[in-house]
């Protein structure tokens, strides 16, 4: 991949991503540069296939801007659409959670899982979703409804 045309033409959009959940100019600016110096690293890894490469650097950016708030428990930032673990809660309550969405992304299809993972967990638009996938926004819909659909009923029985 040519990363120096990939920088000019996507930085702003990913620290603009970034600053809105960091709220920090030079912690967005970090975040930025270190999200395009892990998927530069990761290169080997997406050579062969097709990636949007903005999904690409957003899901690596929300993940550099986790582990930073890990490091630092003081710092806070913006919580994540689709997030479903609250920091708050005790280790136990969060294991649970955490075994409830595998169980319930077990009863998914291998469509349906990505979608939802997608979507939910790494809080991926829909159009990012579809283009990650090769497939159209009203097929992303479509699928991520009749997931939800199903979850609700085998799980909660409604």
């Amino acid at each position: 991949m040519d990363w120096e045309s990939i920088w000019r033409q996507h930085w702003q959009e990913i620290y603009m991503y970034v600053y809105h959940r960091v709220r920090h100019k030079q912690e967005a600016e970090d975040v930025t540069q270190e999200a395009f110096i892990r998927a530069i690293k990761a290169d080997e890894r997406y050579a062969s296939i097709e990636v949007n490469i903005v999904a690409l650097l957003k899901t690596i950016a929300k993940n550099v801007i986790i582990d930073k708030a890990r490091k630092h428990k003081n710092a806070s930032p913006q919580p994540f659409v689709g997030e479903l673990i609250d920091e708050h809660i005790p280790i136990e309550k969060e294991i649970e959670q955490k075994d409830e969405v595998e169980r319930a992304l077990s009863l998914l299809n291998d469509e349906q899982r990505k979608i939802v993972t997608y979507r939910l967990l790494k809080g991926l638009s829909i159009k990012e979703t579809a283009a990650l996938l090769g497939r159209n926004e009203t097929y992303v819909k479509v699928v991520q409804f009749r997931a939800i659909h199903l979850i609700r009923n085998l799980l909660i029985g409604g």
